[in-house]
């Protein structure tokens, strides 16, 4: 990895719109809260996935990458009493239920990894290790069903809903696919999302800063890693007063 690679600065979030200039995001973290991370699979962040070509298993390590931010924001989030819920997905998706629009699609990601077995392609949408020794037996793994909507066809409403969840902290891969679809579906389904912005990633990273903007504009406030943490901790000593 060369020295320009390494220093590197992470995602800038963007300046916050006008229109969440009135909502207090401190009150708003103290309301129940889940961190729904997204897409922490071998795939993406080992050097040897099926899409280590986007080489976010790079960007994600530097200082200030999404990965380290993201074990902190793990941290915070059950210290201060938040729930955590994982994801899965794969590009392996021969057996999925699909229309023919999507088995085109699917029969082409799979073509480019001819000679791969079915171990390499079990190993491939496994959480990375950073993430894996974090994950706890207790907190639930939802799996894609859906092109790259996780709460279409899993039970990922059911967990928020039986938990009277209201706020949901986005962070995760890809940040212009699945974690944009996600803030979107959450203001659909009536539950607030926030997104950390340094603690995700596009695919292509000149798509990221375009991303994060879009988001601020339209769908969710969009936060820093130490933002998400210190209002977390606002949010739980809110909480605590009631």
């Amino acid at each position: 990895m060369s020295a320009q690679l390494k220093s590197r600065p992470a995602p800038k979030v963007p300046e916050r719109h006008a229109q969440w200039e009135k909502l207090d995001l401190a009150q708003v973290l103290s309301l129940p809260t889940a961190t729904l991370a997204i897409g922490y699979a071998n795939s993406l962040l080992s050097p040897r996935g099926a899409q280590a070509a986007e080489k976010l298993w790079e960007r994600g390590r530097m200082p200030g990458g999404a990965i380290g931010n993201t074990v902190k924001l793990i941290h915070a989030t059950r210290a201060n009493g938040n729930r955590m819920i994982w994801s899965k997905y794969r590009i392996f998706r021969q057996e999925y239920p699909q229309s023919p629009m999507d088995k085109v699609q699917y029969d082409f990601w799979a073509s480019h990894y001819p000679g791969w077995t079915e171990e390499q392609k079990q190993w491939d949408w496994q959480p990375v290790e950073e993430i894996k020794a974090l994950m706890r037996p207790d907190e639930p793994e939802i799996y894609y069903t859906s092109l790259g909507n996780i709460f279409l066809g899993t039970m990922l409403p059911a967990y928020l809903n039986m938990w009277g969840i209201r706020t949901v902290l986005l962070c995760g891969y890809h940040l212009d696919w699945c974690i944009e679809q996600a803030a979107r579906t959450c203001r659909d389904m009536g539950y607030m999302p926030i997104v950390v912005g340094d603690a995700v990633g596009c695919g292509v990273e000149a798509d990221e800063a375009p991303t994060l903007e879009r988001l601020e504009r339209f769908f969710a406030p969009v936060v820093s890693t130490d933002q998400a943490i210190d209002l977390m901790a606002k949010g739980a000593a809110l909480r605590k007063a009631r």
